[in-house]
Formats: structure tokens, C-alpha cells, sequence
């Protein structure tokens, strides 16, 4: 028995699926989230498109996964994608408050993100 090679996956057996662009991101219908390390802990704030900015409930947590699973509890209707999104820049925070570098949600427009260029300077 081959044991799975994590390093070396065997994808020549993979049903290969080829991802179509989607075009434009649909805003979600319940608002949008601004994300944050706060002493040592993660926040999530939601935000409606009517008060910009102005923050009507904050999870907080101390792993990227229990903020956004405790989200998708309390918020069901939440968009699929908008749920990715929640994981990956909670996840890019926890990264940056472990390494002890600034976190600025979102990343630059060419795909790369901000926080790699501070690593390397340090």
C-alpha cells in the first residue's frame, strides 16, 4: 500500500476540474466585515452598506476558524463567498499578529499582499 506523500501527491488518477472566472464579486445582502487584531485577539465587525464604517456586532476569538465558524452560526444566510473571504483575511490577521507585523485587510490589487514585503525587510 502507497502511503500519501504530502510533499508528492499522485494527481495522475485526479479528475481535473478547471475553474471559470466569475466575473464580479455580488455584494452580500447582510453587510460587509472589517477585520482586526485588537490586544492580542482577532475581530470581526459587521458593517451595513446604509452606515459606513459603523460597526453593529464584533466577533472576537483567538484562531481564525472559531471567529468565522461562530459567524456562519449566527449569520446563516451568509454568502458562500463572502465566508472565504471571512477565512482567508482572519487567517492572513492571525498570521501577521504571529510574526509580530502590521495587518492591513484586503491585499494589493496585483494579488500579492502586504505584509510579505514587511517579512522580508525584517
Amino acid at each position: 500500500m502507497n502511503e500519501f506523500d504530502i510533499r508528492k501527491p499522485d494527481t495522475s488518477k485526479a479528475e481535473l476540474i478547471e475553474c471559470k472566472d466569475n466575473g464580479y464579486e455580488e455584494m452580500d445582502p447582510i453587510g460587509y466585515f472589517l477585520i482586526r487584531i485588537n490586544e492580542g485577539r482577532l475581530e470581526a465587525g459587521l458593517c451595513d452598506y446604509e452606515n459606513v464604517n459603523v460597526v453593529k456586532k464584533v466577533w472576537i476569538g483567538d484562531k481564525p476558524q472559531d471567529v468565522y465558524r461562530q459567524i456562519t452560526e449566527d449569520i446563516q444566510e451568509i454568502m458562500k463567498d463572502h465566508v472565504g473571504y471571512l477565512a482567508k483575511e482572519l487567517t492572513r490577521a492571525w498570521i501577521c499578529m504571529k510574526l509580530d507585523v502590521k495587518f492591513v485587510q484586503d491585499g494589493k490589487m496585483d494579488g500579492t499582499f502586504p505584509e510579505v514585503e514587511w517579512i522580508v525587510k525584517k
